[in-house]
């Protein structure tokens, strides 16, 4: 019997336990352990709050055509923001998103690859045209 929904095709289900065993590997753990200590730290937490609080005060003084006070707000804005990006949890956070992104990517080519090897699927890069069949549109099948 087919699935009534694309959710209930057993490869979703495959795919969600996949999903699940994937929580288990370092790249995730160290992910989710990073983005819970920048989640918890008070410093963070003070920095993303006068970034805020400068950002509502750019925007006044844009408003209000303060050019001097805007210039120097622009300079206190980039000042926190590298504060925050130099803290070293935010850094390591940073560097584990990098890492899962490029896990997550990987699979993603190796799913493609896999698949497209089996049946035409468009993966990136040069666009085929024609239909493949070498008939009138004068293209040839491979």
């Amino acid at each position: 019997m087919m699935p009534t929904t694309m959710t209930d095709h057993p490869i979703i289900h495959l795919a969600r336990q996949f999903a699940d065993r994937l929580q288990n590997y370092a790249e995730v753990q160290r992910f989710r352990l990073a983005e819970q200590q920048v989640n918890q730290s008070e410093t963070v937490h003070d920095l993303i709050d006068a970034i805020k609080k400068k950002q509502k005060e750019w925007v006044h003084a844009k408003h209000y055509k303060k050019m001097e006070h805007l210039k120097r707000l622009e300079q206190e804005l980039d000042q926190l923001q590298q504060d925050l990006d130099n803290l070293p949890i935010v850094r390591e956070y940073q560097q584990a998103q990098v890492d899962v992104n490029e896990l997550l990517q990987t699979i993603q080519q190796v799913v493609a690859d896999t698949v497209s090897k089996k049946i035409h699927v468009e993966t990136g890069g040069e666009v085929l045209s024609g239909c493949g069949h070498g008939g009138p549109c004068g293209c040839k099948s491979s």
